[in-house]
């Protein structure tokens, strides 16, 4: 592993206290504090993602770049483990982050702190020494993927919150490996030769598209109503 590039670590930390901050704009109650703990999450989500690879490396099970690009079943099952790993890890720091009793919106501005935080250590350790432009760009812009793709843990975190962990905790292990699923089509689509960037597009979409329809219901059903009443009866 090349050092830690001092300007590419300073850069990595701006841009995800920059992303967590502006997560928790409209989040209610004390916004520094979620900024806080979401950071910290992070901090602790990439320590155990950076244990969990440690602990595969050391049984000859560790993920790899070439294992990517190989293609086939070894490609499909390292991306698979890739995301296991990073979502998890990302789940285990949201929970380390949240108090017992969390509003939901205060659950996702965590969440984005926790991502911000996990793709600033991520850049600034496997980028340093590396080209760049790559690494600045990553630096400013993968908080935003790394929330896109956790956001079906955020959203099941959120309502296990705010229903009860006893009644909606079955909810999250299902939201994990999507995420999971989401992460490692996306990361089998960057290692693609062709079409990779569509496909990555697609990987992130998805998840966007989906907190889009759900802000919308509240809209969208009262013209659902105003219709029904229109039909002739």
């Amino acid at each position: 592993m090349a050092a830690l590039d001092p300007t590419l670590a300073v850069l990595a930390a701006a841009g995800a206290t920059g992303w967590a901050a502006l997560g928790a704009a409209r989040a209610q109650g004390p916004r520094r504090e979620l900024v806080l703990r979401g950071l910290l999450g992070g901090g602790a989500a990439f320590g155990i993602a950076y244990i969990a690879y440690d602990l595969l490396g050391a049984a000859g099970l560790g993920p790899s770049w070439e294992a990517l690009l190989a293609g086939s079943w070894p490609a499909v099952t390292t991306a698979l483990v890739i995301g296991l790993v990073e979502e998890g890890a990302k789940l285990s720091g949201l929970l380390l982050s949240l108090r017992r009793a969390e509003q939901p919106m205060a659950v996702m501005a965590t969440t984005v702190g926790v991502c911000a935080a996990f793709s600033g250590l991520e850049t600034a350790v496997a980028l340093s020494g590396g080209p760049v432009g790559p690494a600045v760009g990553r630096a400013l812009l993968a908080p935003v993927a790394h929330a896109v793709l956790a956001a079906p843990v955020a959203f099941a975190v959120a309502r296990a919150a705010r229903r009860g962990w006893r009644s909606a905790a079955w909810l999250v292990p299902g939201a994990v490996l999507l995420a999971a699923l989401l992460h490692g089509l996306s990361d089998l689509a960057l290692a693609a030769p062709r079409f990779g960037q569509l496909g990555f597009a697609a990987a992130l979409l998805a998840p966007v598209l989906a907190i889009y329809l759900h802000a919308r219901r509240p809209a969208l059903a009262p013209a659902r109503a105003r219709e029904e009443g229109s039909r002739p009866r």
